[in-house]
């Protein structure tokens, strides 16, 4: 059976085929342009880059992309070692204790600005402040930031929290007590 349409069709993708492959192969082409080296003693074309001395073939480095910088801890206990982490996490303490936080943080920036506010919480919730500190940071990986809440006639006795601010942006809080007497050894409930 003889389709006069088919064949239409048929001739019509014959002629347009070699104008296809063009269009496909001559981006490529494009990219792979040979640089020409001058002969020495030749000052480069204008406009162009210097020629340098690395070895041909020898690609450079990639550099990786920074990781933006985020929280992805909050510890809080009653001291901190040589790595400014938190060596017991505790959610209790003693009016005369210090409550440390340490605030853990991946990625990397120039400048960047940590703060943490504390503030005693009454039974209705409603929040007293108990202190701020801010802290200007320039991390290239992992780190630890540390900040501390202690008075020197003591915390008073109540619910507390901690609140973890990275460039202004709340990122992180935290509740904890203060007790008449912490329970010897736990730092836990």
């Amino acid at each position: 059976m003889y389709d006069p349409i088919m064949t239409d069709l048929a001739r019509r993708a014959l002629r347009l085929s070699p104008l296809a492959l063009l269009i496909a192969v001559l981006p490529l082409a494009a990219c792979h342009k040979s640089e020409e080296t001058p002969a020495a003693g030749t000052p480069p074309a204008a406009g162009a880059p210097p020629a340098t001395t690395e070895k041909a073939g020898a690609p450079a480095a990639p550099t990786p992309p920074a990781t933006p910088l985020k929280v992805v801890a909050l510890t809080i206990g009653k001291s901190v070692g040589a790595d400014q982490k938190v060596t017991a996490a505790a959610d209790t303490f003693a009016p005369g204790d210090t409550v440390y936080a340490a605030v853990g943080t991946t990625g990397a920036s120039p400048a960047a600005k940590l703060m943490v506010r504390w503030a005693s919480v009454s039974r209705s919730g409603a929040e007293k402040p108990a202190g701020d500190e801010t802290k200007s940071i320039a991390p290239t990986g992992d780190a630890a930031t540390v900040f501390h809440l202690a008075r020197p006639g003591g915390l008073a006795t109540g619910d507390y929290k901690i609140e973890v601010l990275l460039d202004g942006q709340s990122v992180a809080t935290k509740a904890f007590r203060v007790a008449s007497a912490a329970p010897p050894g736990t730092g836990r409930h």
